[in-house]
């Protein structure tokens, strides 16, 4: 893994190679380099441009040799002995970047394109003890050029977030090109981390599993990208991937919680192959789709429901009930709309769950509803309001006794 230009500007006037022979007259390829990265920090894009030249036109030929020699990178112990090819490589690769800034693109793509095709095993030290692949970094900005992609600070929650405001401009390529390279770089690290759990871990731990998040929401929004493009196959096979690889997957929401990726990726099948429609999307809608599921004995519809009514209007709901310190009056109570949907929702989730014979499930629902929605009301068409949370806890003591749970 390489570092950005803005990382790697920290090793100025260190050399790609750590030993730079200049085997003719004038300037050392270690020296050329130097003055490559010191004139792009300074931006003095022409000057890097000039020494980059100069790098390439005296060493080449033994870059060339050297690339010629191997059939694979040299390792960490070898690598500085290959210094004409990394310096040649590394010079190219300032030269492309300073076009880059230049706004000269195609000139910029012919110096990358360079790199890729003639000293594709060259390597750049990093003062932080590690070699990053020449080629491989000309390779993401040839891709940022050509498909007007940014890989930012190449981190894993950067890609997972160009890929969801890729997702909402429907935008596919770029969403294929932001989740494969998160993948590439840190798809390892997230199966580690998935390895090494054997539940969901609490909310302030969840953060430190910051890859396995990453990849599988980047998975996620991969199989997204491939349903609005009416790919339905494609996408449940990715989605089976998160619930199978990565099932322990956590998505932040910027309203203030997690929610799982393995479980919604489940609700994403099941919508394909029940055909499930949200209708209008508001809350009255997704609850009343959600009781007419329950009541039809499809319980994993209702809770898919219930869980989109829950996911769009949760935040409303809480601000309903912070606003309230005790149940609003029947003439009020509709105007706590938002906290009667999701209240019941969670209501229809618990009984779902209870049916569905997951006793674990539906006391956190239940749970969730009478220590966070206490005061939703819920309507019978009858003519009037019912308290859901006082039903819950009956649920929940009857629930928790006969499985031999603590609540």
């Amino acid at each position: 893994m390489y570092k950005r230009i803005s990382v790697i500007l920290a090793v100025i006037f260190f050399s790609c190679s750590i030993i730079g022979f200049a085997e003719e007259k004038g300037k050392s390829s270690k020296e050329l380099t130097a003055a490559c990265w010191n004139s792009l920090q300074t931006k003095g894009y022409d000057d890097a441009i000039t020494s980059a030249d100069k790098c390439v036109k005296s060493f080449s030929k033994k870059a060339l040799e050297q690339q010629a020699s191997l059939t694979d990178f040299a390792p960490k112990d070898d690598a500085s002995n290959y210094w004409a090819l990394n310096d040649v490589a590394t010079c190219l690769f300032i030269k492309g970047s300073s076009l880059k800034e230049l706004g000269k693109k195609e000139e910029a793509k012919k110096a990358f394109e360079d790199i890729i095709n003639n000293y594709n095993f060259a390597q750049c030290f990093d003062q932080k003890g590690f070699f990053w692949k020449v080629a491989e970094a000309a390779t993401d900005e040839l891709t940022e050029l050509k498909q007007g992609v940014n890989f930012g600070n190449q981190k894993s929650e950067t890609f997972a977030k160009n890929a969801w405001e890729a997702l909402g401009a429907s935008e596919y390529k770029k969403v294929d090109i932001y989740v494969n390279k998160c993948i590439k770089m840190y798809g390892k690290k997230a199966k580690k981390q998935q390895a090494s759990l054997k539940e969901f871990p609490s909310k302030e731990k969840t953060f430190d599993y910051w890859a396995l998040n990453d990849v599988g929401t980047c998975l996620y929004i991969k199989a997204k990208s491939l349903l609005k493009q009416d790919k339905q196959e494609a996408a449940k096979k990715v989605f089976k991937k998160i619930i199978d690889e990565f099932g322990y997957t956590q998505c932040w929401d910027p309203q203030g919680w997690f929610w799982k990726v393995a479980e919604a990726s489940q609700d994403q099948i099941l919508i394909v192959d029940a055909g499930i429609d949200f209708g209008d999307y508001t809350s009255e809608t997704l609850a009343g789709k959600a009781w007419q599921a329950l009541g039809s004995g499809d319980n994993d519809a209702a809770i898919v429901y219930a869980r989109k009514c829950i996911q769009l209007y949760r935040k409303k709901a809480a601000e309903d009930q912070a606003k309230l310190d005790g149940y609003a009056p029947k003439e009020k109570a509709f105007d706590y709309w938002a906290l009667n949907d999701v209240g019941s929702c969670f209501f229809i989730m618990g009984d779902a769950y209870v049916l569905k014979k997951d006793s674990k499930k539906a006391l956190e629902a239940y749970k969730k509803l009478v220590e966070e929605f206490s005061y939703a009301q819920c309507w019978d068409p009858k003519g009037w309001f019912w308290k859901p949370a006082v039903a819950a806890r009956g649920k929940i003591n009857k629930i928790a006794a006969e499985a031999g749970l603590m609540y």
